[in-house]
């Protein structure tokens, strides 16, 4: 055969294909758009994240002293380390959180990191947003400020702007710095990831609290080659055992790591949703090449061979793949746009940009997905007997047509596996366990669903309310008030399918018939209307899983916040300290207050052995510092701390006078932060002026790591955080209060005016921030799981249609016998409205399952799903099933009976 014949034969049978040839086109799109709009997100992360790591690690060598800030004196180390070679250059930089008022919402806090212009930053400089040519050292001058463009965007604030803006820290210390914005630096190089940050010089922030001590958080450094920044790691690690040292090569392994991690999640998700659109290439090629067995019996008997069908058929489900992979790459474009500003949404910056490589990819992977997805349809059909065919007679399955199959099957899972691999960067692993694993997982629904359309199939359709009938509808009745009992929404959901099925028995004949013949429809082509179902199901699971589990922590959460004794804290510090506790009574809607004093101290050892030793190698070592480093101290003669004790036993008037304390959980055995505390360990801690050192005895292990009624996570009498308090400030005061909830926002007015440098925490703030990060990621994953939902949206559309080009005859036959257009159309709703509710509702009761199993694994919580997150995509999914099935049939039931009886 010429090439040409090839050509002209596969593209005109494409465009004979007519609609069905756009579904086929459609389905592949819809996958290949959600691996290439997924695979772009990961690229622009890992470019975002990977590709400027020395930037963002703010030099060769980073020194992160959160838990334990550095002096003015600890600086003379740096000085050492660079008049001997081991480092070129430092900058020391002070970070704290920042809010435009005196009490500001958690979440509306923003970044200040007071630096010195001369030397910040080390690396790359920032590119100005406004003005063009302005330069870090030139505009930090006299209480002037530069911000980043998200700072910008999230507040409203322009430049030229003078505001007040007030630091906070966790001791109840500040500052209050009236600023004049000047300079605006883009989200990109040395920035890319720092958000909504405000930049002031060391010395503005310092005259803004004269006589406080400054303290470093940071300190970033340059060196002369990779050696010398893995020398002056070791050596700051040991002159600051407490602080965390990392090189450029150990942030891009971290990174690397985690964009890994995630790339692969969104690889995986959008393999997901290609084999979900291939379901619908299987379908569809199925169809296109049973219709034509005639032409392909013609074509044998005229001497073509096999393998000339198969370069035919192979040629016209490579076409579809082509187009499909180019109408899905460009698709993918703006789909990952979007999905990019979800991912924002939870605190990645990310900018936009697009991969050829990825996007060619995209249209190769449709080709080759489109081969692989119609081989099975194309063997079969090239397999054909002509003499079979013209003689009409019927096909019969044989061993070794069935062998085909197996061998068949096999061979697509190994190519499909291939390809995943190829996809997830050749890990071979990881590929073989997702392919794999899924078939797996789909074959047994497929034998769920199977056994679901069959009984489906075969309910009966009484002419008139019998006895028989009476009896099935008790037990349906029985049944659904059992699951009442057992999941409520579930019972209620059906009980309403009993109460359809009543309905139907009492209703007009014409509506019976339609409901007897989507039944029997269903059972007919079990095999296609499961697949339907699987396709639905994998949409609906993840976005309901998604969402019921969502919606149960944050009313979880906000339940567990609504009932504790107090909803404002307030710490505070020298003058700030003593106004409050003079002025409290003022403060609108008080009802009752308590006072603790609560200090940061520097935790050294555990049992006598260095902290360093105890917590090497720990990647939460920060994380435990900051829960060791907060002492509150407690009254414990007029009070006794409220905590639930998990092992040992609570503080009480007896410890008055002695060292012993309280840990959280998460700093015992059963915690994740590796110091594996228990009652009758030792810790020594030394306050963060490094003039005073105490040794403390655990006493007791306490649960609850949210919780409004301490501040502080290890709990100490009064007298033990007293002398470890610095001797210039003193310990700060933490004062809770229950304020009238309708009285909050005037409370707050009042706190601030009467303490401005006051870190408030109120309860609804909490609340809020936790519901908009929550949120956030919410939208990041059902935007992800609706690409499935989409490819299960078209697997129905083109089940519709394929159903319709099949069923041409008996839609004549039957109008001809005087069933109107919209009879027929009734029941191809009726019938793909219950394979929708079939394949929403097994996924609601897996999500329900996986809600249960999820909160009693990993949050030790007992959840379930609401009742709207079940009503509310099992109704959706029913009606847009019904639409999409209404707007395909729509011209295909109108067909003239006399046109279809004379071909047909």
């Amino acid at each position: 055969m010429k090439a040409s014949l090839y050509l002209n034969y596969t593209t005109r049978s494409l465009v004979r294909g007519g609609q069905r040839t756009l579904l086929a086109v459609f389905c592949v799109a819809v996958g290949v758009m959600s691996i290439v709009a997924l695979q772009l997100v990961g690229f622009m992360l890992q470019d975002s994240v990977i590709s400027n790591v020395r930037d963002i690690n703010g030099g060769d060598v980073s020194v992160s002293a959160l838990g334990a800030p550095l002096h003015t004196s600890d600086l003379t180390f740096f000085d050492q380390l660079k008049s001997n070679g081991t480092i070129t250059e430092y900058t020391p930089i002070s970070v704290t959180n920042g809010g435009l008022k005196a009490v500001t919402p958690s979440y509306e806090y923003f970044q200040v990191e007071a630096v010195d212009p001369s030397h910040y930053p080390l690396v790359t400089p920032p590119t100005f947003m406004t003005p063009a040519n302005g330069t870090i050292e030139n505009l930090l001058t006299n209480n002037q400020v530069v911000v980043t463009q998200s700072f910008l965007d999230r507040y409203g604030k322009k430049v030229g702007d003078s505001f007040t803006v007030y630091t906070k820290t966790s001791s109840g210390t500040g500052r209050t710095l009236a600023v004049t914005l000047v300079g605006v630096i883009a989200n990109s190089g040395s920035f890319a990831q720092a958000g909504n940050l405000l930049l002031i010089s060391s010395q503005d922030y310092e005259a803004a609290a004269s006589g406080s001590e400054m303290t470093y958080s940071v300190i970033d450094m340059t060196t002369a080659s990779t050696a010398q920044a893995k020398t002056a790691a070791k050596s700051i690690s040991k002159q600051f055992p407490l602080a965390a040292t990392q090189t450029v090569v150990d942030v891009l392994k971290t990174q690397q790591a985690n964009v890994d991690n995630i790339s692969n999640f969104l690889e995986i998700a959008g393999l997901l949703a290609l084999l979900v659109g291939g379901v619908g290439i299987v379908n569809t090629m199925q169809v296109l090449l049973s219709r034509r067995k005639t032409e392909i019996a013609m074509l044998k008997t005229a001497g073509y061979h096999r393998k000339d069908l198969y370069m035919l058929f192979g040629l016209e489900a490579g076409l579809l793949g082509l187009l499909g992979g180019i109408v899905g790459a460009l698709a993918a474009i703006g789909v990952s746009y979007i999905v990019r500003l979800f991912m924002i949404n939870l605190g990645t910056t990310m900018l936009f940009e697009l991969n050829p490589w990825i996007i060619a990819g995209g249209i190769l992977v449709g080709f080759c997905s489109a081969l692989i997805f119609g081989l099975l349809p194309i063997v079969q059909a090239a397999n054909v007997r002509p003499l079979s065919v013209i003689r009409e007679m019927p096909e019969h399955r044989s061993v070794s047509s069935t062998s085909l199959t197996i061998v068949l099957m096999a061979l697509f899972s190994f190519l499909f596996c291939a390809m995943a691999v190829v996809l997830l960067k050749n890990n071979i692993l990881l590929g073989v366990g997702v392919v794999y694993g899924t078939f797996a997982f789909l074959l047994v629904l497929s034998a769920l669903f199977s056994l679901v359309m069959f009984v489906v199939s075969k309910l009966p359709v009484p002419e008139r309310f019998s006895l028989s009938y009476a009896t099935l509808v008790l037990a349906g009745l029985v049944v659904s008030v059992l699951l009442y009992l057992w999941i409520p929404v579930f019972g209620l959901l059906l009980l309403l399918l009993v109460l359809i099925g009543v309905a139907f028995s009492i209703a007009p004949r014409s509506w019976k018939v339609s409901l007897k013949m989507a039944l029997r429809n269903i059972g007919r082509r079990i095999s296609r209307t499961t697949m339907t179902a699987i396709a639905l199901f994998v949409g609906i699971f993840s976005i309901g899983l998604v969402l019921a589990l969502g919606q149960d922590l944050q009313a979880r959460i906000g339940q567990a916040f609504s009932q504790q004794e107090f909803n404002i804290i307030a710490v505070t510090s020298g003058d700030d300290s003593t106004a409050l506790r003079s002025q409290i009574t003022t403060i609108p809607g008080l009802k009752h207050s308590s006072q603790d004093i609560f200090t940061s101290t520097i935790p050294v050892a555990i049992n006598d052995t260095p902290l360093q030793q105890v917590l090497a190698g720990n990647s939460h070592s920060q994380e435990a510092l900051s829960f060791m480093g907060s002492l509150e101290g407690y009254n414990l003669i007029a009070t006794t701390p409220s905590l639930t004790i998990t092992q040992g036993r609570n503080l009480n008037a007896s410890d008055i006078g002695t060292n012993n304390i309280v840990v959280i959980d998460q700093l015992s055995s059963t915690g994740s932060d590796g110091t594996n505390l228990k009652p009758g360990d030792t810790v020594t801690f030394m306050s963060v002026d490094g003039k005073t050192s105490q040794k403390a005895t655990v006493v007791g292990i306490y649960t609850g790591a949210v919780s409004v009624s301490h501040v502080g996570m290890v709990i100490a009498p009064e007298g033990f955080v007293n002398t470890l308090s610095p001797a210039k400030v003193g310990a700060a005061s933490v004062t809770y209060m229950k304020i009238d909830p309708a009285q909050v926002n005037h409370a707050l007015d009042a706190i601030g005016n009467i303490a401005p440098n006051a870190t408030v925490q109120n309860v609804a703030d909490v609340i809020t921030g936790f519901t908009q990060q929550l949120a956030s990621f919410l939208d990041v994953l059902v935007a992800i799981a609706s690409l499935s939902m989409l490819a299960g949206v078209i697997i129905i559309a083109n089940s519709v249609t394929l159903a319709m080009l099949e069923r041409r005859r008996e839609l004549g036959i039957l109008k001809s016998v005087g069933y109107t257009s919209g009879i027929v159309m009734r029941e191809v709703l009726i019938e793909n409205g219950i394979v929708a509710a079939i394949g929403a509702i097994v996924a609601m009761i897996l999500a329900a399952v996986g809600v249960a199993l999820l909160g009693s694994l990993l949050f030790n919580l007992t959840l379930s799903i609401t009742p709207w997150v079940v009503g509310s995509l099992v109704g959706g999914t029913v009606l847009l099933a019904m639409l999409v099935a209404a707007l395909v049939a729509w011209g295909a039931v109108r067909v003239r009976p006399l046109a279809v009886l004379r071909y047909e």
